[in-house]
């Protein structure tokens, strides 16, 4: 990163880029995200070929280098890179000049004809005149000619991530900066610690002391090394957050201040200890800066005075306190930086002149243009994209949640003058970020399935626990992502996985749960009563199904996002967008229905209980951000990115009828595979075309599945192939070692069969072959357990 973009961060960040003038985009853009400032096209195209060159001087070898790389990925091409005194450049050749300019520190202008040039004051403006260079060539290796102008609309263009609720590993958090870095975003806030934990653990004496905050998933100091490195090369800023004056509880004790849990900052010895955190942590970032939570979170004059004096040690460190308010800035000496995440039109009172202001907006939409609706604004050194998509679940359901409002926010950050027509196209033309160590997140394929069976507490490893064990969050667990919380072997954390629902109780927004369901358990839903998914928005098409129960006749949400929702109004579901259309079905009163919802980008079809209900014009984004407030409950609610047809929509019903399939996806064994191709996985994979087949000529023969926790067990599906048991038991275990029989079929005739009313508790279900039907062996295309 260099000294010269700490500097700029830690100095120039009151100072706000000019407004794109008005007009820059009479020509059709080029398929750049963000859009650049000006562009003025000359017809045809510059082609890179094997004989290109990237020319540089000496000081901007290492970003050179860095462009040759991701060159090389995006194009299939080796080009090599000359430094020294730059040689006059040939057809194919990319020059990069070091220039006076006025756009700025990381302003650039591109000249597109037999060679590109990018020009720039800073290394900063080049690193983003390659990110754009990158984006126009593609796999085509060809790019438009014409003239580039740009610099952002904004200094601070900042994504806060909060990794003390939900971990991150230290790759992942390199590649959100290398996405971060495509849409040419430059500061990432990363909250390290919270009242859920502190995830920084330092193996000195002083470390110890704050041992138990620390969960089994944290960062050493060489993952936050590994983090920084990459930044650097990508002109991110990575600024800590180490909580000291409001999320604490895993690390002192806390009081009530006017609704608030806070530290209490009026006793000495928490106020020691806090302070040591700051020395220990602090000094393992590069960027000058450190944010210490909120500090409107208590007006109480002793606690105050506390929080004056956290704030003067980190100075004292050397540091410049970044401060989160919500409501108001209370006084404060020094140049601390203000993220402010108060509503739009209260942030002018934080504007007073005597600080920085950085305003704070949630990551919501996806293609909605939600935030392309968004001014960036005039006021305030920058803006700030609060990254708390699905904090309680799997980091790549995050991603996938965070990849529209990212590029969104990064529109509107760098030229707040940019159409939102053609927005999608040029963000499917731009593809994804290079040097990406996992694939680009794709939020239309989301699956999240909940059956409310039973409370969910996170694993101790992604997550820290101690809010769920002591009833401060509520969780329902995303069925459709990620291990079990049991799952873990060797006394490793397993990996929680999907988007978990996830209400406050202390706060009396919680819904009723568990409570009695249509199958098994249910959420019950009342006023101001939801629960958090913080799903991405994904475009049609799209699937809803989900059991519904009203109980009066007010108007309610089902499931939301931001501006979109599928509503019940009157008994009457409709889906609310830009506009609402209602589908003229009324839920019965008191009694359960299952509905299923089918989008498309021409419409939007109902199903109610089985039967066609009809489709409406109107087209809203998957409302996967929350669940609820209305009055009812709800069961079994799925969400998928594709469309089902009418023939698929009554299966889901009769599906969704006797329960999700338990075996589905899950571990399965054999006592023996005819070939490697029949496997016993392919009897649980749910693809009819598959299938487990036994050793030939030979009983018994047995497969059996591990459903991962003990469940009840009432139906067992058998769909046979034509090798079929003509005679076989169905036999649980809780620990796949005993057996129990649950059920002997001694007149087995192929096809399907469905053995119901088992009523057993069980871990693991076994088929158990003892007479063979044919003269070749077994063979199940399908095996499927049902707790109904």
């Amino acid at each position: 990163m260099g000294r010269s973009l700490t500097l700029w961060l830690a100095v120039l960040l009151a100072v706000q880029a000019a407004a794109v003038p008005a007009g820059a985009h009479a020509e059709e853009l080029p398929a750049t995200v963000p859009a650049p400032a000006r562009w003025s096209g000359a017809g045809g195209s510059f082609q890179l070929t094997p004989e290109s060159r990237i020319l540089a001087a000496p000081q901007s070898a290492e970003l050179a280098g860095l462009l040759g790389e991701h060159l090389r990925e995006a194009t299939g091409l080796a080009v090599p890179v000359v430094t020294g005194p730059v040689p006059e450049p040939a057809p194919g050749d990319v020059r990069l000049v070091r220039e006076a300019g006025t756009g700025g520190p990381e302003g650039y202008r591109m000249e597109i004809g037999d060679h590109v040039e990018i020009g720039a004051p800073e290394q900063a403006g080049l690193f983003y005149g390659g990110r754009t260079l990158l984006q126009l060539l593609g796999a085509d290796r060809t790019a438009p000619r014409g003239t580039l102008e740009d610099r952002p609309a904004l200094r601070t263009r900042m994504v806060i991530l909060d990794v003390q609720r939900g971990f991150w590993p230290a790759a992942r958090i390199q590649d959100l900066i290398r996405r971060m870095a495509w849409l040419k975003l430059n500061t990432l806030h990363l909250r390290l610690s919270g009242d859920a934990a502190l995830r920084l653990s330092d193996p000195a004496p002083s470390g110890p002391a704050f041992a138990a905050a620390v969960p089994a998933r944290h960062y050493t100091r060489a993952d936050i090394d590994a983090v920084q490195a990459v930044a650097a090369r990508h002109h991110v800023t990575v600024v800590p957050e180490i909580d000291v004056l409001d999320g604490t509880a895993a690390l002192t004790p806390v009081r009530r201040c006017a609704g608030e849990h806070v530290p209490d900052l009026a006793d000495a010895e928490v106020r020691k200890r806090l302070a040591a955190v700051l020395d220990t942590f602090s000094g393992w970032f590069g960027a000058g800066l450190v944010g210490l939570g909120r500090v409107d979170a208590c007006d109480e004059p002793e606690w105050r005075e506390g929080a004056r004096e956290l704030i003067a040690h980190a100075v004292s460190l050397g540091r410049r306190p970044v401060l989160t308010v919500r409501d108001r800035v209370p006084p404060l000496e020094g140049e601390p930086v203000i993220l402010h995440e108060a509503a739009p039109e209260t942030r002018a009172s934080a504007r007073s002149g005597e600080h920085d202001v950085v305003d704070v907006v949630e990551a919501a939409g996806w293609y909605a243009g939600d935030l392309l609706r968004q001014d960036p604004g005039a006021g305030g050194s920058g803006r700030a994209l609060l990254a708390e998509i699905t904090p309680f679940g799997d980091p790549g359901a995050a991603e996938a949640a965070l990849a529209g409002p990212l590029a969104e926010f990064a529109e509107r950050a760098w030229n707040r003058d940019s159409p939102a027509e053609g927005f999608s196209a040029r963000l499917g033309a731009v593809g994804g970020a290079p040097g990406l160590l996992s694939e680009n997140p794709r939020a239309g394929g989301a699956e999240h399935r909940y059956g409310f069976d039973g409370l969910h507490v996170p694993a101790g490893g992604t997550h820290a626990p101690a809010a769920w064990r002591q009833g401060l969050l509520v969780s329902a667990a995303d069925g459709a992502g990620g291990a079990r919380p049991d799952e873990g072997a060797g006394g490793t954390p397993p990996e929680e996985g999907g988007v978990h629902a996830t209400a406050e109780p202390g706060r009396g927004a919680a819904p009723w749960f568990p409570v009695p369901g249509r199958l098994g358990t249910a959420a019950r839903f009342g006023e101001g009563r939801r629960f958090t998914l913080g799903g991405a928005s994904a475009p049609p098409p799209w699937t809803v199904s989900m059991w519904v129960r009203s109980e009066d006749r007010a108007r309610g949400t089902l499931l939301g996002g931001l501006g979109q929702a599928i509503v019940v109004d009157g008994g009457e579901i409709a889906v609310s967008g830009v506009r609402e259309f209602a589908f003229g079905y009324r839920l019965p009163l008191n009694r359960w229905t299952h509905l299923v919802l089918v989008a498309t980008p021409g419409g939007t079809t109902l199903h109610a209980d089985g039967r066609r209900i009809g489709t409406v014009p109107e087209v809203i984004g998957l409302p996967a951000w929350s669940m609820g407030p209305f009055g009812g409950a709800l069961d079994e609610v799925a969400m998928s990115g594709t469309a089902l047809t009418d023939r698929q929509a009554r299966e889901r019903h009769r599906a969704d009828s006797i329960g999700p399939d338990l075996a589905l996806g899950r571990p399965a064994t054999a006592s023996g595979v005819e070939s490697g191709e029949l496997g016993p996985e392919k009897a649980v994979d749910g693809d009819p075309d598959t299938r487990w087949g036994s050793v030939k000529r030979a009983d018994p023969q047995w497969i059996q599945v591990d459903l991962g926790a003990a469940r009840k067990v009432g139906r067992v599906v058998l769909h046979w192939e034509r090798a079929y048991g003509s005679r076989y038991r169905i036999e649980g275990s809780p620990d796949g070692v005993s057996w129990t029989v649950l059920r002997e079929v001694g007149t087995g005739d192929g096809g399907v069969d469905e053995v119901a009313g088992l009523s057993a508790v069980a871990r693991h279900v076994r088929v158990h072959g003892v007479r063979r039907g044919t003269g070749w062996g077994y063979s199940l295309m399908g095996l499927s357990v049902y707790e109904g």
